[in-house]
């Protein structure tokens, strides 16, 4: 082999090698030159976390449900989160659910004994089971720790009126301020110590912050009646009927203030209404029944009479009034022998044996 020979000999193998080379290289880059490189998958964003934001609008918005799921998420991460509860305390009562709104209220005051809404809202709780001595306890200890408003001074003044200590009741009560409950139940308490300038004062601002109250109209109602300024009673006995149309008590006083005044019918009407109400005791009822039935007799009505005497007497079968004033109705009638027999039934009833007696005799 000649020196040339041999000289291309080597060229080829090593342009040979060379390209193996290439080859392998390209094989292990795994991209063929021409192509880009693949790009990297992006990670997946993280989702967005509930704020309590989003509930306040969901709640606004009356979706309920929505706002209590955003809530819980929340509680989930921290169940101690206060301001989540109070929310969620919040959208429980607004959603009907009272039940849970008063236990997460507890949650609330467990965690924070102090905070003024969680107070108001157990205390209130608690007021409607009539635990007055825990209310008192609960508000006196906010009171002395600077926390309390005017909210926790009416329900201090409740409790202490409840539970008979008058003069701490008055002095929370006052703290309460301008509050229509506040008013109304300082005019109450004195009313009944006996100091009607003060109870009016009372049950007046009552009044100037709602016309309706029922409690300040009835009792100004008293007081005027009290005074026989009959016309102003008139005035305060009806709005307090109106205010609470099913309570005998303001119907059958706009009766006997009406009685007073002089307006016979208008009294016959009132004490008819309250002779249909509930929670007239017995003794009374019997004492309307007879009134009504004397204004009956003074008005002309005898034949009102025997149908008013024929329901009271089912009801009350010893009314003596009632069998007395159907006799005098009947006498009117010139019904004798009836009458007397009314008569004789009036004197079985020990209030009514003289006057039906005396009658029974008097007749020839």
């Amino acid at each position: 082999m000649t020196s040339t020979t041999r000289g291309y000999s080597r060229f080829f193998t090593a342009a040979i090698v060379v390209a193996t080379a290439a080859v392998l290289i390209a094989g292990c880059g795994g991209v063929p030159p021409d192509q880009p490189p693949a790009e990297a998958e992006p990670e997946a964003a993280a989702p967005p976390q509930p704020v309590l934001m989003d509930a306040e609008v969901a709640a606004k918005a009356g979706d309920y449900d929505a706002a209590i799921s955003i809530i819980q998420e929340i509680l989930s991460g921290n169940t101690n989160d206060i301001e989540a509860l109070r929310l969620l305390a919040r959208v429980q009562a607004a959603d009907g659910n009272r039940s849970g709104s008063a236990d997460t209220w507890e949650r609330i005051a467990y965690l924070d004994p102090y905070d003024p809404d969680a107070a108001y809202e157990v205390g209130t709780s608690m007021a409607r089971k009539g635990n007055w001595k825990e209310v008192r306890t609960r508000m006196v200890s906010l009171d002395a720790a600077g926390k309390a408003d005017v909210r926790h001074y009416l329900l201090a003044g409740q409790a202490d009126l409840e539970l008979g200590y008058r003069t701490e009741a008055e002095k929370y009560l006052l703290k309460a301020g301008d509050l229509e409950l506040a008013q109304s139940l300082l005019g109450k308490l004195y009313y009944n110590r006996g100091d009607l300038d003060k109870a009016e004062g009372a049950f007046l601002k009552a009044l100037e912050i709602n016309g309706s109250n029922y409690t300040a109209n009835l009792h100004m109602g008293y007081i005027r009646y009290h005074e026989r300024k009959f016309r102003g009673a008139i005035r305060y006995y009806t709005a307090a009927h109106r205010a609470e149309p099913s309570d005998p008590m303001a119907c059958l006083s706009l009766a006997a203030a009406f009685e007073k005044s002089g307006d016979r019918a208008s009294a016959i009407e009132y004490y008819r209404k309250g002779l249909g109400l509930e929670g007239i005791a017995a003794s009374e009822r019997k004492k309307v029944y007879t009134t009504t039935a004397r204004l009956l007799l003074e008005s002309g009505q005898t034949d009102e009479i025997e149908k008013l005497a024929l329901t009271g007497i089912s009801e009350l079968s010893k009314a003596g009034g009632l069998y007395f004033y159907w006799g005098e109705a009947l006498l009117k009638q010139d019904r004798k022998s009836e009458a007397k027999e009314k008569y004789k039934k009036a004197a079985a009833d020990p209030q009514w044996k003289d006057p039906a007696l005396k009658r029974f005799h008097s007749i020839r």
